[in-house]
């Protein structure tokens, strides 16, 4: 009669190929087997040799069942951890899994857009516009990164054509008041002291 017990099928199994399921993809069912072996307080290496993997791959992956921001923990302290944060046997390690740091890109593309957020892309149309004239008609009192960002902003809003429109009736408007016309004409009280002949575009009407 075989007395022996399914550990020590398992141990002899362990010597001849420690790892069997090594370099294989991790699957619901070994992190599952994890969090059946962390209950029973089983230790690290017994947990790898319960699912054929080593003990070293098996701490890293006891790790992703930490929540994101305390998966720096050593792997002394990975495993207390998960034991603690499963005390009352209904840890979502599911949830804990399905976690993932961002990449390197997407944490640039966060910055930029919360940059742009804090800056001229949270700009309404208005007032987008009203920033983009003031720079157009003075050109040499702003930075050209500023002028760049506005511009960058005005071509993925389409508005090109219209702050062109708007530039051009601002500088209409500033010879109006330069030469004190205005929709009538040239102002009647001569405010600049110019007569007629010397109005420099001519008598208008």
């Amino acid at each position: 009669m075989d007395d022996r017990t399914d550990d020590d099928e398992l141990l002899e199994a362990f010597r001849h190929d420690p790892a069997p399921r090594s370099g294989k993809p991790w699957t619901e069912t070994d992190y599952a087997a994890i969090m059946q072996q962390c209950r029973a307080g089983a230790a690290i290496e017994q947990i790898a040799r319960r699912i054929g993997r080593t003990p070293t791959t098996t701490s890293t992956q006891i790790r992703r069942l930490l929540p994101l921001h305390e998966r720096h923990l050593s792997a002394e302290l990975a495993l207390p951890r998960l034991r603690q944060l499963d005390g009352d046997g209904d840890y979502d390690w599911l949830a804990a899994l399905a976690q993932r740091e961002q990449s390197a890109w997407e944490l640039q593309a966060k910055a930029q857009q919360q940059r742009q957020e804090a800056g001229i892309g949270a700009l309404d149309d208005d007032e987008l516009l009203s920033i983009a004239v003031a720079l157009a008609l003075t050109p040499d009192a702003h930075s050209p990164g500023l002028r760049g960002r506005c511009v960058q902003e005005l071509a993925a809003r389409g508005l090109g054509d219209e702050v062109e429109r708007q530039v051009d009736a601002a500088r209409q408007h500033a010879l109006d008041r330069l030469f004190g016309r205005d929709e009538g004409g040239w102002c009647s009280d001569d405010r600049y002291g110019w007569s007629d002949r010397d109005q420099p575009y001519g008598a208008l009407g």
